[in-house]
């Protein structure tokens, strides 16, 4: 997810964000204590680790992979956190649900000149789903492998980042917030219908 592709409508995107660091390390703590407070997890130090590493794979690799494609790509990219949604993240896991808006990736104009071009959205857009798909195999393989006394930890990952990606592939835009399925969707609905990257050519 997305809010704020492009740097918004005005192209006002600075070269380099020095925050960016900072972001990535706040908004990893602060949605690993939401998420374990909303699991249950604060107080066990395995769940604890299991929460960490589903934040890690389910959120920050998410937006990272955002952030790598459309560097390749050639567009400056950087993540920024959005501190009202840590809050909110933070408020409403005390209350048995979530809404986690930790930040977005940002993204400018390419760095020798240049809009982005549908083609480039819709493959900037799938990196995160994508990468969320690939995660939520992994961990249910360990599921299906590992150890009673370690399984409902793999399943916990594997949970979040199936829920993450399938969340993230809803065709739904609202007022400074288009998540990546809408991206998907206006540009390339056969992608959008396979939920598969692998359908566009790299």
């Amino acid at each position: 997810m997305s809010h704020n592709y492009w740097g918004g409508s005005g192209y006002g995107v600075p070269f380099k964000y020095r925050h960016e660091i900072r972001d990535i390390v706040i908004a990893l703590i602060a949605m690993t204590i939401a998420f374990a407070l909303l699991f249950g997890t604060l107080t066990s130090l395995g769940g604890l680790i299991a929460t960490f590493i589903a934040v890690l794979t389910g959120f920050l690799a998410h937006e990272l992979m955002h952030r790598e494609a459309a560097r390749r790509l050639g567009y400056i990219a950087y993540f920024k956190a959005w501190w009202v949604g840590l809050l909110l993240a933070l408020a409403t896991s005390f209350f048995h649900f979530i809404i986690a808006l930790p930040g977005a990736t940002v993204i400018g104009p390419k760095v020798w000149g240049g809009y982005p071009s549908q083609r480039d959205e819709l493959k900037i857009a799938l990196a995160g789903p994508a990468t969320n798909m690939v995660f939520a195999v992994v961990f249910l393989a360990l599921w299906l492998v590992l150890p009673s006394s370690l399984f409902s930890y793999a399943y916990l990952v594997y949970a979040t980042n199936a829920w993450l990606g399938f969340f993230n592939l809803i065709p739904l835009a609202l007022p400074g917030m288009m998540l990546d399925g809408f991206r998907v969707f206006r540009r390339d609905t056969r992608v959008w219908a396979s939920r598969s990257p692998y359908r566009l050519r790299w």
